[in-house]
């Protein structure tokens, strides 16, 4: 037989034991070698999902955590965005300034499409730079990392990843099953994957993202999503692999209207320009003609003009060699062309790289999977918090980067757990001290006076101590040291 004031403390020994235990056994299944696959449709805007009535992005955004849209980084193109994603660092931090840019210390033009820019002076500009595979593999126990991503032939820290080359030939469900069965080999499989898609981007480049050939095109993105899904489930990883669907920029009308041609304004032969018809970096020949050129640029209408000093601190775009002495940044919906060119207006009706402040430049977010809560909308953030939120569902720590798990981990199983955890610990850390002083002072036969460290009260009764911990506990009030008792029907109005 147990004795009187026993059964309690046994029971919240139980309680507080059985709820910490499940927790962790929760955690350590998550984090045990967690998988993520992360996706990029390229030029997809947050609104088309509705303006299209996309089902299977529906159905996934409903189904786990999604935002309504994520602030990109400006500028608002396709490089330096998908660098920023994995690497969770501004433009301005990371180099990636643009598709086609210049460096003024190495004297080299970067170009997108050319093999030659793909080298570790132009992705690592800096030691900071680290890409998220690379994190991922540094981090040992049997991590593995496969990319068919912006810069992942680039080798960092001499970690080797699984580099699948951009192939516009392969379609979509081949690097789809490409994927699901690096996740699932049976030797050394990978646990994070990183996959680009390069539509929407070029329909709405030619057609805009407006038109008919924009919506039959994100109907076809639609159901090679529902295939991914479909073949998720079919090999048993739709519940157990984390899922980050995203993108890098949206995406605005333009039309021979909107055009401006520098050369109608200016001797463009007295400056280099870098960039695309929403933003360029212009570098001058000469100093001298530096205020010239800048006050001259400022008589355009529908361009807004920057000298390098005075960027506007909320582009991040300003501490880097790569940035011109001045920053020429198109009104939304206007084209500048440097000089005047024959443009076949049939197939150039939308572009992007504007100001990450238009609505229409932002990219849309879906997360789904073990580590992420179910139907749950966070709050706008921005995508430099992409990569701690990927170290994170990894489990991994991650490199210097320019972003906030805080802005993120609400969406989160984990950051519920650890404040359930953290509940538990603080209501059931005092009654287990109380509990366990009690059973040891039973068991041993000894005197059932039981002093509590902070009253001068003396108990006769180990129940009516705990009970005590309780009221003072509940109550939060700091209570003056003198004698004071009540009984088990005070205690329960004292709670309520």
């Amino acid at each position: 037989m147990f004795k009187k004031g026993i059964v309690l403390p046994i029971v919240w020994l139980f309680v507080f034991f059985g709820a910490h235990g499940f927790i962790i056994d929760q955690q350590k299944r998550h984090n045990d070698l967690p998988t993520l696959l992360l996706v990029s449709f390229d030029g997809f805007r947050w609104d088309y999902i509705d303006m299209y009535n996309l089902t299977n992005f529906n159905y996934l955004k409903n189904l786990g955590s999604h935002a309504d849209y994520i602030r990109n980084s400006f500028s608002t193109v396709t490089f330096p965005n998908h660098w920023t994603i994995v690497t969770g660092l501004y433009e301005e931090s990371h180099g990636i300034l643009q598709n086609n840019m210049y460096d003024p210390l190495m004297n080299k033009t970067f170009n997108y499409k050319s093999p030659e820019s793909q080298t570790i002076e132009w992705y690592g500009q800096n030691k900071q730079v680290e890409p998220i595979w690379v994190t991922n593999q540094k981090a040992g126990d049997g991590r593995r990392s496969a990319a068919e991503w912006i810069g992942a032939n680039v080798v960092f820290q001499e970690q080797n990843i699984i580099n699948i080359q951009y192939n516009k030939s392969k379609t979509y469900k081949q690097l789809i099953d490409e994927f699901i069965n690096l996740f699932k080999m049976e030797k050394e499989p990978i646990n994070f994957g990183a996959i680009y898609f390069d539509e929407p981007d070029h329909v709405g480049h030619y057609y805009g993202p407006y038109s008919i050939e924009m919506k039959t095109k994100l109907e076809e993105l639609d159901e090679e999503l529902g295939y991914m899904i479909e073949q998720l489930r079919k090999h048993d990883l739709f519940d157990n692999l984390n899922l980050i669907i995203t993108s890098d920029h949206g995406m605005d009308t333009i039309s021979n209207k909107t055009a401006i041609f520098l050369d109608n304004y200016i001797d463009t032969s007295l400056f280099k320009a870098y960039g695309s018809r929403a933003c360029y970096n212009i570098f001058l020949n000469q100093q001298t003609d530096l205020d010239y050129v800048y006050k001259t640029l400022k008589t355009i209408p529908n361009i807004d003009i920057y000298l390098k000093a005075d960027i506007p601190e909320r582009f991040n775009y300003k501490k880097n060699s790569r940035i011109g002495d001045i920053l020429l940044v198109t009104k939304i919906g206007h084209a500048v062309y440097v000089n005047k060119e024959p443009v076949n207006w049939t197939i150039n009706n939308g572009d992007h790289g504007y100001d990450n402040n238009e609505s229409s430049m932002h990219p849309l977010f879906i997360a789904h999977g073990p580590a992420f809560k179910k139907s749950f909308k966070t709050k706008v953030f921005n995508n430099v918090d992409i990569y701690p939120l990927m170290c994170s569902v990894l489990g991994i720590e991650p490199a210097l980067n320019n972003g906030s798990i805080a802005n993120v981990e609400k969406m989160l199983v984990a950051n519920q757990q650890k404040l359930m955890l953290f509940f538990i610990i603080i209501f059931s850390t005092p009654i287990f001290t109380a509990s366990a002083t009690g059973i040891l002072l039973c068991i041993s036969g000894k005197s059932r006076k039981f002093i509590y460290k902070n009253s001068i009260t003396i108990y006769k009764d180990p129940l009516l101590a705990v009970e005590s911990k309780i009221g003072h506990f509940l109550n939060n009030t700091k209570q003056e040291k003198k004698q004071h008792y009540f009984n088990h029907s005070d205690w329960k109005r004292r709670s309520v």
